[in-house]
């Protein structure tokens, strides 16, 4: 009798042993984010969910290979610049692997970015008549694969009918929206992606915000085909972590 009550006894210490130690692992709470946060992830829903024009489906869309990019056409010396700049602004934020280059073969390019008329661009690529005019001053285009991973991607600058401030922003626009930013927004009026009705906007750098975003989608964590709530879950991990 006595050895029988030692060994229920023991067994039932390790078994309240293992019960204690499971109910003792914390569970993290969510955090409360701050205001800024706030507006970063509602800015990130407005502009890289989904397109302008047509019916995409709102999801993330975002490249995986690097991105290659041939310039075309007549660029001067400060498009050259500003173009440059931008792709090292996006190298530097970006943490996923993805980087961009300029390349000096049209073969070895998957992004080709013409800066000219819209008449010498559609002579160029005919497939674009119908969305690129004489009086457009900046035109993007991308294809992706059924898992929305950005494969290839076509641009068009005008400098003829922009003033050189107006240039190296619809060159900033251009380039970030082909790498996923796909959106205009009335939201916040010092970003490259302010619009509205009245206002072109016309930013000649990133602002703050802008950059937040490049670097929030080219995180590790975020994934492509992700949708409004799927996104919300991922930036506020993101948003928390940092």
């Amino acid at each position: 009798m006595t050895h029988r009550f030692s060994l229920l006894y023991v067994l039932g210490t390790f078994f309240l042993l293992v019960s204690c130690t499971e109910e003792e692992v914390p569970v993290p709470p969510d955090l409360p984010l701050s205001e800024s946060d706030v507006e970063v992830i509602r800015y990130f829903k407005d502009v890289a969910l989904g397109f302008e024009f047509g019916n995409s489906s709102e999801v993330t869309r975002k490249w995986e290979a690097s991105m290659r990019i041939f310039m075309d056409g007549a660029p001067t010396a400060d498009n050259r610049l500003t173009l440059e700049q931008a792709v090292q602004d996006i190298n530097q934020l970006a943490t996923d692997g993805f980087s961009i280059e300029i390349v000096d073969d049209p073969l070895r390019s998957n992004c080709y970015v013409f800066f000219g008329s819209g008449l010498d661009f559609v002579e160029l690529f005919p497939d674009e008549e119908s969305n690129v005019f004489a009086f457009t001053t900046g035109y993007f285009r991308v294809w992706w694969s059924n898992n929305n991973v950005i494969q290839k991607a076509r641009i068009i600058i005008n400098p003829n009918l922009l003033t050189p401030t107006q240039q190296r922003s619809v060159i900033l626009e251009e380039i970030t929206q082909s790498i996923g930013l796909t959106n205009d927004s009335p939201l916040q009026p010092d970003s490259v992606f302010y619009e509205t009705l009245n206002d072109a906007g016309y930013a000649p750098e990133y602002a703050d915000i802008d950059r937040e975003l490049i670097r929030l989608l080219y995180h590790p964590k975020m994934n492509t085909g992700l949708d409004e709530n799927q996104v919300e879950e991922v930036l506020r991990d993101i948003l928390n972590d940092d």
